[in-house]
């Protein structure tokens, strides 16, 4: 993710600058970080509607010319280096490498859904009034992800329309026992 300071906006030198100039400056701390470039900014890498900026952003010092193209003054002391977003995007992958096999291993383990029911009958418990109707619904949601069986059947039948609890307020029973909203594609 490129930075821009914070006090760009209020930068003497980017307030001398023409809006050509201005857009140059923020697009090439874009490239920079895109190309990982560490503030290298090739010859007519940039986009050609701003050729004539490039002249004023090396005479302003935000570009100073090196062989191949110019360097983004001052670039690294706001923005990362193409060694540092190397080793962020290691340590992301690697991070989302160790969760997917911890999340697999959990999966595959036997009681892991013995687990997960015990942890509900654990939240269920310490929290007895949840509200109206909510007990019964995570009830039934329990029993559902539970696979088949004759408490699955029972649970999906409580929670069905007809047989409503009948502490859930009349607007979200009437609500409910509408028939679900279908939107239509316009084309």
């Amino acid at each position: 993710m490129a930075r821009l300071d914070t006090g760009w906006h209020n930068n003497p030198k980017v307030l001398r600058l023409s809006d050509k100039g201005m857009a140059l400056h923020a697009w090439s701390i874009s490239y920079c970080d895109a190309a990982r470039s560490d503030g290298f900014i090739a010859q007519d890498a940039w986009p050609a509607r701003f050729r004539r900026a490039v002249g004023e952003l090396e005479r302003s010092g935000m570009w100073e010319r090196c062989h191949g193209g110019y360097y983004l003054h001052d670039y690294l002391q706001y923005n990362r280096s193409r060694a540092r977003i190397d080793d962020y995007m290691r340590a992301k992958r690697e991070a989302g490498r160790a969760g997917g096999q911890a999340s697999a291993s959990a999966r595959a383990a036997p009681n892991g859904r013995a687990k997960r029911q015990q942890m509900l009958n654990e939240h269920l418990k310490q929290n007895s009034t949840p509200g109206p109707g909510v007990r019964e619904l995570t009830v039934a949601a329990a029993a559902v992800n539970s696979g088949p069986s004759p408490a699955r059947e029972a649970a999906t039948a409580a929670t069905s329309f007809d047989n409503l609890d009948e502490t859930l307020p009349d607007e979200v029973r009437h609500r409910l026992a509408q028939p679900p909203i279908v939107s239509h594609a316009v084309g």
